[in-house]
C-alpha cells in the first residue's frame, strides 16, 4: 500500500534549493487517523499544533499530509486574517507562514501575529527570488526561511531542528526567558522593560543574577548561538546570517563574534566543515 508520505513525494514538483539543516531522517512509525485526529507516535517532537498558512491549495494540502505523517497536529489556514484567527485561539509551536498572500501579506501577518502574543516559531515559506524580502522577515521576527518547492524529508529536517530548539532548558524567570527566545528582535534593555512592565535596573539585575553576564552580553550570546548554528548547518553569506542573528551591521557581527569565538565567522564556519 502507498504510505502518505510516498503520495506526497509522488506529487512534488522537483527538488528545492532548501537551506541545510542537520536533523534525523527517521519516519516514525505510521498508526490508524481519522479525519479530525493525526497519528502520535513515540518518535514525533510535537507537544502542540503546527499552523500551515499558505493561499496555494495544494502546498497547504502538501504540508499537512506530511507532517501528518511524520505525527505533528496540523491545523491550515488560506488568508492571514484567518491564521490570525486561528492563533488567538491556538497556542502554536510553529507557524509556516507563505511570504505572498491576496490581502494581507506574510510579513504584516508575522506582525500582528507578534503583537497579539503568539510565540511560536515563525518560517516564511517563500518563492525563488524572494529572499531579500524573506530576510527583512526575520528582522520583524520570523525564525528561518524556506524556499518552495521542498521535499518531505527537508520540510520535517526542519522542523524537528526548531523543534529540539525549542526542547532545550530555556530559563524560568521571565526576564531571561523573553531575552532568550526573542534575541533577533531586541535592540536595549528598554525593549525588554517596555514589554515585560518592568525597570531597567530590574532587567539587568536579572539577567546578571541569572547567567553571569552583562546584559549586552547576554544579548549577544544569544544572538551568537543562532549565528553558529546557521554558519554550521547553511550556504548563506555572513551579511545574511549577521542580519538574521539581529545585528545591524556585518561589520559589527564579526567583531563581536571574533571576540567571543577567537576566529571570524568565516574561519569558524571553515573549521566545522573540515571538522565533519
Amino acid at each position: 500500500m502507498t504510505s502518505q508520505l510516498e503520495v506526497c513525494l509522488l506529487t512534488l514538483p522537483h527538488e528545492t534549493r532548501f537551506v541545510k539543516h542537520e536533523a534525523s531522517r527517521k519516519m516514525p512509525t505510521m498508526t490508524q487517523t481519522s479525519d479530525h485526529s493525526t497519528a502520535i507516535t513515540s518518535d514525533s517532537l510535537d507537544d502542540g499544533p503546527i499552523l500551515v498558512v499558505d493561499d496555494d491549495d495544494s502546498l497547504r494540502e502538501f504540508c499537512s499530509r506530511v507532517l501528518q505523517a511524520y505525527g505533528h497536529e496540523v491545523h491550515t489556514a488560506g488568508l492571514a486574517e484567518e491564521a490570525l484567527s486561528l492563533a488567538s485561539q491556538n497556542s502554536y509551536r510553529v507557524v509556516l507562514l507563505d511570504l505572498k498572500m491576496p490581502g494581507m501579506d506574510g510579513i504584516e501577518c508575522l506582525r500582528r501575529l507578534k503583537a497579539q502574543g503568539c510565540r511560536a516559531d515563525v518560517v516564511m515559506i517563500t518563492g525563488y527570488g524572494n529572499v531579500p524580502t524573506a530576510v527583512k522577515a526575520m528582522k520583524v521576527g520570523a525564525r528561518d526561511i524556506v524556499e518552495k518547492p521542498f521535499r518531505p524529508d527537508d520540510l520535517q529536517a526542519m522542523l524537528q531542528d526548531i523543534l529540539a530548539r525549542q526542547q532545550k532548558a530555556v530559563s524560568e524567570d521571565p526576564i531571561v526567558a523573553f531575552i532568550q527566545t526573542n534575541a533577533t528582535e531586541i535592540g536595549s534593555r528598554k525593549d525588554v522593560a517596555n514589554r515585560l512592565g518592568v525597570s531597567l535596573e530590574r532587567v539587568s539585575a536579572c539577567v546578571q543574577e541569572q547567567t553571569g553576564l552583562s546584559f549586552r552580553q547576554f544579548l549577544h550570546a544569544c544572538r551568537l548561538d543562532l549565528a553558529k548554528r546557521l554558519l554550521e548547518n547553511t550556504e548563506l553569506d555572513v551579511s545574511e546570517i549577521a542580519v538574521r542573528a539581529g545585528f545591524q551591521t556585518v561589520q559589527h557581527f564579526s567583531r563581536v563574534f571574533s571576540k567571543r569565538e577567537g576566529v571570524s565567522p568565516k574561519i569558524y564556519r571553515l573549521r566545522i566543515r573540515a571538522e565533519n
